[in-house]
Formats: structure tokens, sequence, C-alpha cells
């Protein structure tokens, strides 16, 4: 399971810094530059946190789900488990958020974001063993 949210945070981390090309073999301007799409994954006191993006693309999510999180003003973050305790950063808020829940687990988003994937977290199934 980890492995393939790695690479899927991997994935679109990276998202949107393939290069265009025009019909006649130029190279076309992309339409808007977001600037690099840097982001994280990290094991923070047994929570898997990772995130990427910034201002109202920010995406951030502990063991799976979304944590909703709001821009603040210079580059400060809130989010739905903090209230009114901004922090600097993105990963700052996301683990302050952890701090909160504790050994708690984050509930489901009830509206998912457009710019944010939904993660679907499966368990694996222990498949007996042949064992004669």
């Amino acid at each position: 399971m980890v492995a393939v949210v790695a690479v899927a945070v991997g994935a679109l981390a990276t998202a949107g810094t393939a290069t265009a090309w025009s019909a006649t073999g130029e190279k076309a301007a992309p339409a808007v530059d977001q600037g690099p799409k840097l982001g994280f994954y990290e094991t923070y006191r047994g929570h898997q946190i990772m995130g990427w993006g910034s201002g109202d693309t920010a995406c951030a999510y502990i063991d799976g789900k979304r944590l909703v999180v709001y821009p603040g003003d210079s580059g400060q973050y809130t989010s739905a488990v903090q209230g009114f305790q901004p922090e600097r950063s993105l990963r700052a808020i996301t683990r302050a958020s952890v701090k909160t829940l504790g050994d708690n687990a984050l509930s489901a988003d009830a509206e998912p974001a457009a710019h944010c994937p939904q993660f679907e977290i499966r368990t694996p199934v222990a498949t007996p063993s042949a064992t004669k």
C-alpha cells in the first residue's frame, strides 16, 4: 500500500511538467506556469502524511484521507483539524493536524476537491499459504 501511495504522490507531484508540442512541431507555451510542484511523503508519529501544491491548489493527506486545508497570509495554512492555529507551510499544518488527532483517524471528507484526488485505501487480504 505504501508503495502504491508513494508512486501516486510522485506522479501527482510531477503532473503538468510535460512539454507540449504544436501541430507544426514547435514547442508550445504552457497555458499557466504554476512553478515547481514540490511535495512531501513521510511517516510522522505513526501516520502516513503527504501533500503537494500551494495556495488554493494545495492537497494534504493523512493515512490516505484528504485533510481540508485553508491557505492564509504569507504562505501559511490552517486546517479543519487545527481550526484557527495557522502553520508556516503545508507540511507543518499536516504535522500539526497529526499531533491534534493523536491516535484517532481522520474522517473521510464529505466534499471532495476537484484539484485533489481521492484515494481508496484497501487492506491487503491474507491469502492462504500453500503448505504441504
